[in-house]
């Protein structure tokens, strides 16, 4: 499984969003949405099994180093 990280949940990311989910199934993706607002990234995710919503400090040198060293892919839309 490819681990997609998303940095950003605002409205440009929303057709960005769309397509990772409705690919991620198929594709064998999961993507992980970060943004400051957590209910905000949960309602881009929807009920998607294939997101998660995560929220935290992108200043937070530690936190950020931790989810981007996990991601195969990291796309910021900040």
């Amino acid at each position: 499984m490819k681990n997609i990280l998303l940095f950003g949940a605002g409205k440009s990311a929303t057709i960005l969003i769309d397509y990772l989910l409705s690919n991620a199934e198929k594709q064998d993706w999961q993507l992980n949405v970060v943004d400051a607002d957590i209910n905000l990234a949960q309602s881009k995710i929807g009920i998607s099994p294939s997101g998660k919503a995560i929220s935290f400090d992108i200043n937070d040198e530690t936190d950020r180093s931790k989810y981007i060293n996990e991601a195969d892919l990291v796309i910021s839309l900040l």
